[in-house]
């Protein structure tokens, strides 16, 4: 009896559900082990579009992505959902959430930054949430940083941009 044929008769079809019955069970239980063994497993999430856009600042230290564990992932998913309900119901934002075309926005962002030639000297590392930009990382002067600034401010679908760049040197 390898496969169920089907149609055959009633009383065989039954026969061969009852048989199978303890192998679908053990199947079942052998997945829902494997899937809770993997759930154990600390997992990261990134749900906001992050990307580097200049590297060209040698002593300046990396900055992590906004990483979340699976607990922060599913309070910010669901606070995501309910931001994205009540501004499409009230006419304030695009249905589908204000998040949706956060990656657009951020891969903007970084190429602008990349065709600038002010800025090849600088470590810049960019993040959207929201039409929110956060710029990351080090420049050489406030002049260079106002200058990101006054670059990215204008990209389509930027709301706000968060200027956290540093002029200092690492270890200074």
């Amino acid at each position: 009896m390898r496969g169920a044929p089907s149609g055959v008769n009633a009383e065989f079809d039954t026969a061969w559900l009852i048989l199978m019955k303890p192998r679908a069970a053990l199947a079942i239980a052998m997945l829902c082990f494997a899937l809770h063994v993997e759930g154990e497993t600390p997992q990261s999430y990134l749900l906001d579009p992050f990307a580097q856009a200049t590297s060209g600042h040698q002593g300046c230290p990396p900055v992590k992505p906004p990483l979340l564990d699976e607990q922060q992932m599913r309070s910010q998913a669901h606070s995501r959902a309910e931001r994205g309900t009540s501004c499409c119901l009230a006419g304030t934002c695009e249905c589908g959430g204000p998040y949706k075309h956060d990656a657009e926005i951020n891969d903007r962002v970084v190429e602008a930054i990349r065709a600038d030639k002010r800025f090849r000297d600088t470590a810049v590392w960019v993040t959207t949430t929201r039409g929110f930009v956060s710029l990351q990382g080090c420049v050489r002067s406030p002049a260079q940083k106002n200058a990101l600034g006054r670059v990215v401010k204008p990209q389509a679908g930027v709301v706000l941009v968060w200027n956290e760049v540093t002029t200092k040197r690492p270890g200074k």
